[in-house]
């Protein structure tokens, strides 16, 4: 009888335990669910990286767009005799604008947008400028962009004021036109104060009208 327990008992744990085969079977499919999940994790990696520069960039040009709209909209006539009047060109614009992004929000401040092309890297900046400190806001890969200059009656213009005929200190509309990567993108805005300045005192007595243009000429304009 105790032989016939003693067999059974090892036949038992034979019965239960694992062959090398079934061990080897086991590590191997390990490895294989193991190297499956980690290429798919480094792929979510990859693709959480991507989207992630994707929507930095979507987020930049967004917070962009919104800094040069407020600027504009904020943009305020100065007087005639003023070192601040409006002035535009293709490439850049200068004036006074209460909506600016520094400390002075509310207050008509001395701004300007640039753009400045790279031919060597083919980069070109969005640059603004504030108490005479300039600061990159965005930069894309593409053609040179160009403001455009609307008047009241929807003509474009490549400068402001333009060189003939009579016109308001502020355009209508400024458009800022650029090429991003092949892509043709437009951004609108529009100032919202008054097109003239408003009237002092010494307007009243014989000062200088507040509707007369200087001469045009550099004075007021950050190139």
């Amino acid at each position: 009888m105790r032989h016939s327990f003693s067999n059974r008992t090892s036949e038992h744990a034979k019965q239960v335990g694992f062959t090398l085969v079934e061990v080897l079977v086991v590590l191997i499919m390990v490895a294989m669910i193991s190297s499956v999940l980690f290429q798919a994790l480094e792929r979510a990696y990859r693709l959480q990286e991507r989207f992630g520069t994707e929507l930095f960039n979507i987020q930049q040009g967004q917070m962009a767009t919104d800094w040069y709209r407020q600027t504009v909209q904020g943009l305020y006539p100065d007087h005639a005799d003023g070192s601040n009047l409006f002035r535009g060109k293709d490439q850049a614009f200068s004036g006074l604008s209460s909506n600016p992004l520094g400390d002075n929000y509310g207050a008509p401040t001395p701004i300007a947008w640039k753009i400045r092309s790279n031919p060597q890297s083919g980069m070109t900046e969005l640059i603004y400028t504030e108490d005479k400190r300039e600061t990159p806001v965005i930069s894309w890969r593409g053609k040179p962009a160009r403001f455009v200059y609307i008047d009241e009656q929807q003509a474009p213009h490549d400068s402001w004021p333009p060189p003939l005929g009579l016109f308001p200190q502020l355009p209508k509309q400024i458009q800022l036109q650029a090429n991003d990567a092949g892509q043709s993108r437009i951004i609108v805005a529009s100032p919202m104060g008054p097109t003239e300045p408003l009237l002092r005192p010494q307007d009243f007595f014989g000062g200088t009208s507040p509707g007369t243009q200087r001469p045009q000429g550099p004075a007021g304009f950050v190139p």
